[in-house]
């Protein structure tokens, strides 16, 4: 398969393996092909290998983004379930008052560490000064949320936000490192494409058979309709797509990325399927506990590389069973 993003650099790498170990067999022991630098076969396979470790830990550091995102968002939630519980009491308790107008406006989920933090830290002030007040009993939200509660709620918040950061700027560190290695495989497949002719009579079948860096001329599918949905019973969720839009198409894959905002950068390959089989793929993939949010996406794929990508289809793992 020709190279159209990093999905597909593993299967390219075979064809290369694949072919490269067929035309040292032609060629015999002592005369097999040795690109510049001294690179032999067996250092593909071996940068092929270091793609596959590299793709892993990116996997894993990806899903550490989404359980600190996931963490992140309950702490916001929470937060901003017990800011307005206290707006509401202490309206209802000192309508008109000073305590009242020094209420501060309470921010939205979307909001960063400061738009979030900074009303929340008005709302830990302003509650310890009316628990200070000794003409006041002690301010308790329903639920028996206290003062002290809050504020450490906060600092977890605070804390939660900075996990987030830094597993989102490791996960870029792998990424850049895999991209490091991909790069230095393509770079592979370059020279093997250039030096493998100079071994063979120009009409070789083995000549015939290189396998390509690009993809061939033709036309690029117009891609599929998919849908989704969490099928709890079965704890997987369910992609369906429409009719592959060509006869051209041979393939059909579905691919997933972690968290919310899908990215063909880390997407990853799930299952595979052919234009005859069931319109439909189940998997738990980026959603193996509750509150994980995954996008997919399934690919038309034709015999000659062209691919085209479906609507993103967003899955969220309940947090329990509907």
């Amino acid at each position: 398969m020709p190279i159209s993003g990093p999905t597909s650099y593993l299967s390219t790498s075979e064809d290369f393996i694949t072919h490269w170990g067929l035309a040292d067999g032609l060629l015999g022991a002592g005369n097999e092909i040795v690109l510049k630098g001294g690179i032999t076969r067996a250092m593909l396979v071996t940068k092929k290998d270091a793609l596959i470790t590299k793709r892993t830990a990116l996997a894993s550091k990806l899903n550490l983004v989404e359980l600190a995102r996931s963490d992140l968002e309950d702490r916001k939630t929470t937060l901003l379930a017990w800011g307005n519980k206290f707006n509401e009491r202490v309206r209802a308790l000192y309508s008109g008052s000073k305590w009242e107008r020094s209420l501060p406006v309470l921010p939205s989920l979307g909001d960063g560490l400061g738009p979030f933090s900074e009303p929340m830290d008005d709302i830990v002030t302003l509650w310890e000064l009316l628990n200070l007040d000794a003409a006041l009993p002690d301010l308790i939200l329903v639920g028996g949320v206290t003062q002290a509660q809050f504020a450490t709620e906060l600092a977890g918040f605070r804390s939660a936000f900075a996990a987030h950061k830094a597993a989102i700027k490791v996960a870029d560190f792998t990424r850049e490192e895999r991209n490091d290695i991909q790069d230095a495989l393509y770079e592979i497949f370059k020279e093997y494409r250039k030096a493998a002719p100079g071994h063979f009579e120009k009409d070789a079948a083995i000549l015939d058979s290189l396998p390509a860096l690009t993809p061939q001329p033709g036309a690029t599918p117009a891609g599929v309709t998919a849908n989704g949905e969490w099928v709890a019973a079965q704890l997987m969720a369910k992609i369906t797509h429409s009719a592959p839009s060509s006869a051209d198409v041979v393939q059909l894959q579905l691919r997933v990325s972690s968290g919310p905002d899908y990215s063909t950068d880390d997407e990853v390959v799930v299952a595979t399927h052919t234009p005859s089989d069931p319109r439909e793929f189940l998997t738990a993939a980026a959603l193996s506990a509750a509150g994980n949010i995954a996008g997919f996406k399934v690919y038309e794929i034709t015999a000659t590389g062209n691919e085209k990508g479906s609507n993103t289809v967003i899955i969220t793992r309940p947090a329990t069973p509907p």
